[in-house]
C-alpha cells in the first residue's frame, strides 16, 4: 500500500481523489463499515477491483446528495420524498439507472439498476464537497468472508492490492448496510443491515 493516511486530515480528500481519478483503489470508512472505492464510470479501475475482491458487479455506488444521485439514477417524486427521508444513512438503494449515463456497466445489476449509497460518514461528506464524481462502495472483503472494519487488518489483508487506507480508526460492529430494491413492487428488503426501513 503506497500510504495509509487519517480520515480527519483534510489533506487525505485530496489523496483519496489523486488515486481515484488515476485509476487506483482506496479502502475508506463509511457508516457501517470500511469500504474499497474505485472510479465508477473507469471499467478498467472496477475490474481490478473485482480481482481483488474476487468477484465482480454488480457493486453498489457512492455519491454526496440526492442532487448528485439524480444525475445517475431515474427517481420519481414519491422515491425521492422517501429517500430523503433516511439519507444520508446505512441504506443502498437499488434504482433504474438514467440512460447515458457514465457509470460503468460493470457495477450494474439487472435491468440496468444500480445499488446507490449516501453513506452519513465525516470522511465521506467531506469527500463530495467539492466533487461529484460517482465513486464504487463495497465492502472490503474477499466474497465469502467477513466484511472489515479494523484498519490493522485492512493493511494486513489488503495493503498489496490497495493504494490508500483512509483510517478512520475502528469502526463499531456493523452489518452493512439495509438494501432495499425500489425497482420492484412493492419495494423488497434484498439485505437486511443496521438501516431499519418500512417497505412501500
Amino acid at each position: 500500500m503506497r500510504n495509509r493516511l487519517p480520515a480527519a486530515d483534510p489533506a487525505t480528500i485530496i489523496s483519496f481523489w489523486e488515486v481515484i481519478l488515476a485509476g487506483g483503489i482506496v479502502a475508506y470508512p463509511t457508516d457501517t463499515l470500511y469500504g474499497f472505492g474505485v472510479d465508477a464510470t473507469n471499467h478498467s479501475a472496477i475490474g481490478k477491483l473485482a480481482g481483488l475482491k474476487g468477484r465482480g458487479g454488480p457493486f453498489a455506488v457512492m455519491v454526496g446528495s440526492l442532487d448528485q444521485l439524480d444525475k445517475y439514477a431515474l427517481i420519481s417524486g414519491a422515491v425521492r420524498n422517501k429517500l430523503l427521508a433516511v439519507l444520508p444513512g446505512p441504506y443502498t438503494f437499488i434504482l433504474p439507472m438514467r440512460e447515458k449515463s457514465p457509470v460503468s456497466s460493470a457495477v450494474m445489476g439487472t435491468g440496468d439498476s444500480v445499488g446507490f449509497r449516501i453513506p452519513d460518514h465525516p470522511f465521506v461528506n467531506s469527500v463530495f464537497r467539492d466533487q461529484t464524481l460517482p465513486v464504487v462502495s463495497t465492502s472490503i472483503n474477499r466474497t465469502g468472508q467477513q466484511a472489515l472494519r479494523d484498519p490493522d487488518i485492512i493493511m494486513d489483508q489488503f495493503g498489496d492490492g490497495t493504494d490508500l487506507l483512509v483510517d478512520g480508526g475502528l469502526l463499531p460492529d456493523s452489518t452493512g448496510s439495509t438494501v432495499i430494491d425500489t425497482c420492484s413492487i412493492p419495494w423488497t428488503i434484498v439485505r437486511q443491515g443496521d438501516g431499519v426501513f418500512e417497505v412501500i
